[in-house]
């Protein structure tokens, strides 16, 4: 009895491990040793409650696992663990009314005995120990190994939530550290960046007429250091989201641009309040723009850039209310006919039906701008 008590107390002592499965592993070396055990297991329980989606075992040689192929699922005697999880105790599995054999190559396992690990109020998955040792209590499982059992399970259900507790601590950490990196990106360097496009805002001022190429550079400078500023403020929105903040239509633009983009490089730009007065229908047709755009951008256009502009503080151009605009700019060859006439034809006709309007052109510079407007209030009907 003292080197059981040794043996579990070497078992609560782990649990303070980082590595889950170290610990779930260690737990079932221990508990096949003291209750005498050749093979020991310990399933967890599906999130369905109708079977097991993991499976951690010792005592069996690893070449016979693997040419066992898949895992058990859960049914025979260990479904019935897990329809009803109290200790259970067979002294013959192949005896068993319930059991449902064992594959080809699978060693042979008589005597059984299963309890359930609990973690927080919750049956976590159980506990299994088979074939007990001839020479250990008459090669029969005891109440003891059972009440043994238990105890281990116990501790497995208290290091499986101490890992969880140890990985909520981690994210809040992780979290903590994105809030303070986007505080100093706002108190720091967009204030700086502000800062150096002011002076060379009024150095353009004093510029002598005649030194136009010098002061047509300075103002390329500074609509530079306007955009960057833009792109730091969108990340610093990225990050607060990130931390928990409700993203609304900005942190669906992000995703949307991410999971269309592929290689590309993107940037996603926002100005005014677009959580607040770009909601519902107008919030699903502006997705479906930077859908569209960006996948047409990228997989027929093989743009390797990107930048999607979504301006709330826009002006109708015909009506003069209040508008949003969603601008998306790359770098690619051009659309195709067809992409023109399918999805493109879509978009078009959602900006009709708000009262809005729809462009596509080549850009200058190379590749291809896309806008698409709509007033804030939809047009009546």
């Amino acid at each position: 009895m003292e080197a059981r008590l040794r043996r579990l107390l070497d078992a609560v002592v782990a649990i303070n491990e980082l590595d889950l499965d170290a610990v779930l592993h260690g737990l079932l070396q221990a508990a096949t040793e003291l209750v005498g055990a050749r093979y020991g297991a310990l399933g967890v329980i599906s999130a369905d409650g109708r079977g097991l989606e993991r499976f951690v075992h010792t005592g069996m040689d690893p070449a016979v696992a693997a040419s066992l192929g898949h895992l058990p699922e859960g049914r025979g005697v260990l479904g019935r663990l897990i329809a009803d999880p109290r200790p259970l105790r067979v002294d013959d599995l192949t005896a068993d009314p319930q059991a449902v054999g064992f594959p080809p190559g699978h060693p042979p396992m008589r005597t059984f005995l299963g309890v359930p690990v609990v973690v927080r109020g919750e049956v976590f998955g159980n506990l299994y120990l088979t074939e007990k040792l001839p020479d250990r209590d008459g090669g029969r499982f005891t109440a003891e190994d059972s009440d043994v059992a238990q105890a281990l399970a116990a501790i497995a259900g208290t290091a499986v939530a101490n890992a969880a507790l140890h990985a909520d601590a981690q994210r809040l950490a992780v979290l903590e550290d994105r809030d303070r990196i986007a505080h100093d990106l706002h108190d720091h360097v967009i204030q700086r960046l502000f800062a150096a496009g002011l002076s060379l805002q009024a150095l353009t001022a004093r510029l002598d007429p005649r030194e136009e190429e010098v002061r047509t550079r300075l103002s390329g400078v500074v609509s530079q250091l306007d955009e960057v500023v833009r792109d730091i403020r969108t990340t610093i929105f990225g990050l607060h989201v990130a931390s928990g903040a409700d993203g609304g239509l900005r942190r669906q633009l992000l995703d949307v641009v991410e999971e269309m983009a592929g290689r590309a490089t993107t940037s996603v730009r926002t100005s005014g309040a677009v959580d607040a007065l770009v909601t519902g229908t107008l919030a699903t047709d502006v997705i479906a723009v930077v859908r569209e755009a960006s996948s047409n951008a990228v997989r027929h256009g093989r743009a390797e850039h990107l930048v999607v502009t979504v301006d709330a503080t826009a002006t109708h151009a015909a009506t003069g209310a209040d508008a949003v605009v969603v601008q998306v700019d790359d770098d690619g060859g051009g659309l195709d006919a067809g992409a023109a006439r399918s999805g493109l034809a879509g978009l078009e006709r959602r900006a009709e039906r708000r009262g809005g309007a729809f462009h596509v052109r080549r850009r200058p510079e190379g590749g291809t701008r896309l806008l698409w407007t709509a007033p804030l209030e939809p047009s009546p009907s």
